[in-house]
């Protein structure tokens, strides 16, 4: 999905009215699609409160209150302003509605009564809203804020009400969203690492404008989304061809990471995965991943480039390794030799760090798979934002692909928009979730997918299981979780369910 400026969006929204479509129509599928985005995420039906302010934000809150109640919520309407005469675009919405709602400084009773979770839609500001609030809005949104108990559920339709659209700032108080779902296309100023504690979770919910999209230099990839790049698997396709996977990962002080990358690999369509690692580890995993070849390693020692790259089509490098003399000879001697993709992650990050001059010496497709700390030291000096991060790592790294874990995970290339991830969310902070996406990644890259498409349907495909796990319970899931889940993922990915 589309990831556009303020002024772009409301440009698209005006050239699709210009050109014949109507805006109920346009506010139907918001909010048919937000409805959709936000069913996985409520708890059983409760007490909701919806925010109406004044523009097409609120208009959007309204529908979506109308629905929540025909699921069996009781909601209560609060305005931020008196309605005086006015009408809603859609007919359906009778001047009656605006009549019983509450109209602030008015509180909401059964909002404030209620026992258990309680859901809150944010209606209140929208695109054309101009941060900070004025004092009325500013004081709705200051009160509700501080009403939010940890089991409620606070939603934001397109983007949190007081959030900057354009640049992620907070000029003035801001909705806490849980749950941000963005309507016709993500606003830019949501992406910003600064807005991450006001949006929450990002999704969105897509709009037939009827006239072209503009176009753009961010994306925001959806599993819905994922069809367009899959490859179907040949019908003569046989073990020898399906493509061959070599990891060096795991150590003495990481063995859960070399079962983690080589489950990750198997599990993502190649015919062979061959795991370098000490012999200890070697040993732990041989009875409990029969399918796994093993190359058993000496103590602390690499294996010989030219073995490790021999036969394979992809290589991942670094899971479970601590940054060492071994690991840098090795990468030295590996990377002008190799023109098939190589994944580069944790200990060989870390060695990167030390010597990022090493990169230059590549002679195929390299990518690199770090979480903010690990980004910052790559860059050497504090991120700020991992979008211009990324920016600033491709002028210095052009041929490099970079993907920028964390909260809708980041993949940079060049000649590619910056594409941010829509699935997945906080449950995935635990332990040994990279190395799962990393074998991930090397086994889609060993199968023919170009490094970006890989990438991308990596980190879509992880997240995705990730959201299937947590609604069988929470708060978190653990990379092991995942595993089971990689198969009806995929299929949701395909199209074939969901």
């Amino acid at each position: 999905m589309i990831v556009l400026s303020p002024p772009m969006a409301r440009s698209w929204e005006k050239r699709s009215l210009e050109a014949g479509a109507r805006m109920k129509d346009l506010m139907r599928q918001a909010v048919d699609g937000a409805l959709l985005e936000l069913l996985p995420f409520l708890p059983k039906p409760g007490t909701a409160l919806v925010l109406l302010g004044s523009g097409h934000n609120g208009e959007d809150a309204a529908l979506l209150g109308i629905e929540l109640k025909r699921v069996g919520w009781k909601v209560e309407f609060l305005l931020s302003r008196s309605p005086g005469k006015r009408k809603h675009p859609d007919p359906r919405v009778k001047t009656k509605f605006w009549k019983k709602a509450l109209v602030w400084p008015r509180k909401p009773t059964l909002f404030l009564q209620a026992d258990g979770p309680r859901l809150v839609i944010d209606g209140i500001l929208g695109l054309g809203a101009t941060p900070p609030p004025r004092p009325a809005e500013a004081e709705m949104i200051s009160w509700v804020a501080g009403q939010k108990r940890g089991s409620d559920l606070y939603v934001a339709l397109d983007l949190p009400s007081g959030l900057d659209p354009a640049d992620g700032s907070a000029p003035g108080p801001v909705f806490p969203a849980d749950l941000t779902i963005a309507l016709g296309s993500v606003k830019e100023g949501c992406l910003r690492d600064s807005a991450l504690p006001f949006v929450g979770q990002l999704r969105a919910a897509p709009v037939d404008f009827g006239t072209p999209a503009p176009k753009s230099s961010l994306d925001f990839f959806r599993p819905q989304d994922a069809w367009q790049s899959l490859r179907s698997r040949p019908s003569n396709l046989h073990k020898h061809s399906a493509g061959v996977v070599h990891l060096w990962a795991g150590s003495t002080e990481y063995p859960g990471a070399a079962s983690l990358t080589s489950s990750g690999a198997l599990r993502s369509g190649a015919g062979y995965v061959r795991l370098f690692t000490d012999l200890a580890v070697a040993e732990s995993l041989s009875p409990h991943i029969p399918e796994l070849l093993l190359h058993r390693l000496p103590p602390r020692s690499a294996p010989p480039p030219e073995i490790f790259s021999q036969h394979a089509s992809a290589l991942v490098i670094g899971p479970g390794l601590p940054a060492s003399e071994a690991l840098e000879a090795f990468l030295v001697r590996l990377l002008p030799t190799t023109k098939i993709p190589i994944v580069l992650d944790a200990g060989a990050l870390e060695t990167l760090a030390r010597r990022p001059e090493i990169l230059a010496t590549a002679s195929g497709p390299v990518l690199l798979t770090p979480h903010a700390g690990e980004l910052s030291r790559l860059l050497g000096h504090p991120l700020r934002d991992r979008s211009d991060a990324a920016r600033e790592w491709l002028e210095k790294f052009p041929g490099t692909l970079l993907l920028a874990k964390g909260p809708h995970t980041l993949v940079a290339a060049g000649g590619h928009p910056l594409s941010f991830n829509s699935s997945g969310g906080p449950a995935q902070a635990t332990a040994g979730m990279g190395d799962l996406l990393a074998g991930m990644l090397g086994g889609l890259l060993s199968v023919g997918y170009p490094p970006f498409d890989a990438a991308r349907l990596a980190v879509s495909w992880h997240g995705l299981a990730s959201d299937l796990v947590i609604q069988q319970g929470g708060p978190s899931t653990l990379a092991t979780d995942l595993l089971p889940m990689l198969p009806a993922s995929w299929r949701i990915l395909a199209g074939r369910a969901g």
